[in-house]
C-alpha cells in the first residue's frame, strides 16, 4: 500500500510497452507489474502513440469520465484509416455497439439490450445450459481425453449464446471456431483479414435470413428483438442489426472461453485447489470472481481524449489515447492484498475484470453463469483430469483476449448421463 500520488508519465520520456506481441502475452503479469511499480502513467509510442494507465485508482476514475473520454469509433473503407474505439491496436472494420458508442447513442442501445441479459433473464437459462454442457462431456467421457478448449470452453459458450440468439444450435461450429481464431489472431497476422471478411460475409448472411423469418413469425428470441424492437421508438437500421449481432455474440463466446479454459488449466496444475473446489462446491461464484480477478480475459480496452483534460493531475491532449489495463489494475497491490495469489474465498474482491464506468461487460451475469456450470461439469465428472502440457497452446497475442488455443487433457473415462445437444 502507498499513500503517494501516482507518478506522472511524459510523452518525452515513452516506455517500450507493446500489448500485441508474443513477448507481452507470455509475460504480461510481469511487465504491468513493473509499469505500475515505474511508470504508472506512461507514454508508449506503438500503435499511433497512447498512454497505459496500470493502478485500479486511476482506470476506474477515467473508465467512470465519459465526459472527458469517448469510445466512439470512425473507419474509413477506402483508405483503411481508423479512428477512436476500444481496441489498441486499432481493428479495421466496423463498430461494435454499445461497446464503442457514446451517450446519447449508447443510452438507447444499452437500454434495448439490457433486459436480455439482466440476472433474471440469464438465470432462466442456467438449466438449458448445464444440459448443453452435460452433452459436451457426454460426447468425450467414454474416450479418456479431450481437449479443454475444443471440446467445451469454446463451444459452451457459443451453444447458450447461440440459443439466446434463436440461432439453430446444430450450427454451433460455424460460430464457435470462427470466432476463436478471430480472437487469438493479430489483424497483423497474415490471411487475417480475408479470413475475416469470408466469416462475416457468412454471419451476416445467417443475421439477414433468420431476421428475415422472425418478422414473419416473431419468437421469443433476441433475434426477433432486433427484427422487430425498436430503439427511442424507432426500428434498428439494418447497420444497427449488424453490429449488435456481431458484438454481442463475440463478446458471449471467446471472453467466456479463455476465462474457464485459464481457470481449468490452473486447476490442474494447482490440484489443492482444485480438490478444495471438489469439496466445497458453494465456492464457486467466490473462485469465479477471483479467476475473472486473476486471469482478466479482455485484459485492456481504451479510450480517447475528447478535448484538452486533466483527471486527477494527469494531462491529457485532445485526440490521446489511454489504454485502461484492466489486468495491470486486477493485480493492484494498492487494492488486493496477495494480488499475485489465487484465494478461492477472497472477499470482498472489487475487480474490474468485467470493465468499469457505464461501458461495464453487457454479458457479465451471463459469463458467470457459463463458467460455473464448465467448471462444476468438469469437476464433477473428470475431476482426475491432467493436461498434456507440452501440446498446450496459448494465444499469441492477448491484445484482445487471454487465452488459449487448444489445451489437450487426459481422464479417467465414464458413463454419459444421455444429455442431448439442441
Amino acid at each position: 500500500m502507498t499513500d503517494t500520488a501516482p507518478r506522472t508519465g511524459s510523452k518525452a520520456c515513452p516506455v517500450h510497452f507493446d500489448n500485441d506481441t508474443p513477448e507481452h502475452a507470455r509475460q504480461w503479469a510481469d511487465t504491468y507489474r513493473k509499469l505500475r511499480e515505474d511508470s504508472p502513467r506512461a507514454w508508449s509510442e506503438t500503435h499511433g502513440g497512447f498512454w497505459v494507465a496500470t493502478e485500479l485508482a486511476d482506470i476506474v476514475g477515467l473508465a467512470q469520465r465519459s465526459d472527458a473520454f469517448s469510445v466512439h469509433k470512425e473507419f474509413d473503407p477506402d483508405t483503411g484509416e481508423v479512428r477512436g474505439g476500444i481496441l489498441i491496436p486499432p481493428v479495421k472494420g466496423f463498430r461494435g455497439i454499445p461497446n464503442e458508442a457514446d451517450s446519447p447513442e449508447w443510452d438507447g442501445i444499452r437500454g434495448f439490450v439490457n433486459r436480455r441479459f439482466s440476472p433474471r433473464s440469464v438465470e432462466l437459462r442456467r438449466e438449458k445450459a448445464q444440459r448443453l454442457a452435460a452433452g459436451l462431456i457426454d460426447l468425450v467421457i467414454e474416450r479418456g481425453k479431450f481437449d479443454i478448449v475444443d471440446d467445451l470452453t469454446s463451444p459452451l459458450p457459443a451453444l447458450v449464446t447461440m440459443d439466446v440468439f434463436g440461432f439453430p444450435l446444430e450450427e454451433w461450429r460455424s460460430f464457435s471456431d470462427p470466432f476463436h481464431v478471430m480472437a487469438y489472431s493479430s489483424p497483423s497476422t497474415p490471411g487475417f483479414a480475408e479470413r475475416t471478411g469470408v466469416f462475416l460475409d457468412f454471419f451476416f448472411r445467417r443475421v439477414d435470413e433468420e431476421v428475415a423469418l422472425r418478422r414473419k413469425e416473431p419468437q421469443d428470441d433476441f433475434l426477433t428483438h432486433l427484427a422487430i424492437g425498436t430503439i427511442d421508438g424507432v426500428p434498428l437500421s439494418h447497420e444497427q442489426i449488424h453490429d449488435l449481432a456481431f458484438n454481442i455474440m463475440a463478446g458471449g463466446v471467446d471472453t467466456t472461453t479463455s476465462l474457464t479454459s485459464n481457470t481449468l488449466l490452473y486447476l490442474a496444475r494447482n490440484p489443492e485447489k482444485r480438490q478444495q473446489l471438489i469439496d466445497n462446491p458453494g465456492l464457486m461464484p467466490l473462485a469465479c470472481e477471483e479467476f475473472v480477478r486473476f486471469f482478466t480475459p479482455v485484459q485492456a480496452l481504451a479510450r480517447n481524449a475528447r478535448d484538452d483534460v486533466e483527471v486527477n493531475g494527469w494531462q491529457f491532449d485532445k485526440g490521446d489515447r489511454v489504454l485502461l489495463a484492466y489486468a495491470a489494475g486486477n493485480r493492484d497491490p494498492a487494492a488486493f492484498d496477495e494480488p499475485d495469489e489465487v484465494k478461492l474465498d477472497r472477499f470482498p474482491n472489487k475487480h474490474i475484470g468485467f470493465g468499469a464506468g457505464m461501458h461495464r461487460c453487457l454479458g457479465s451475469f451471463l459469463a458467470r453463469l457459463m463458467f460455473q456450470v464448465m467448471v462444476s461439469e468438469v469437476l464433477t465428472r473428470m475431476p482426475d483430469y491432467r493436461v498434456i502440457e507440452e501440446e498446450a497452446e496459448p494465444y499469441h497475442t492477448i491484445a484482445k483476449v487471454n487465452g488459449w488455443i487448444r489445451i489437450p487433457a487426459t481422464f479417467t473415462p465414464g458413463p454419459k448421463v444421455g444429455a442431448v445437444i439442441g
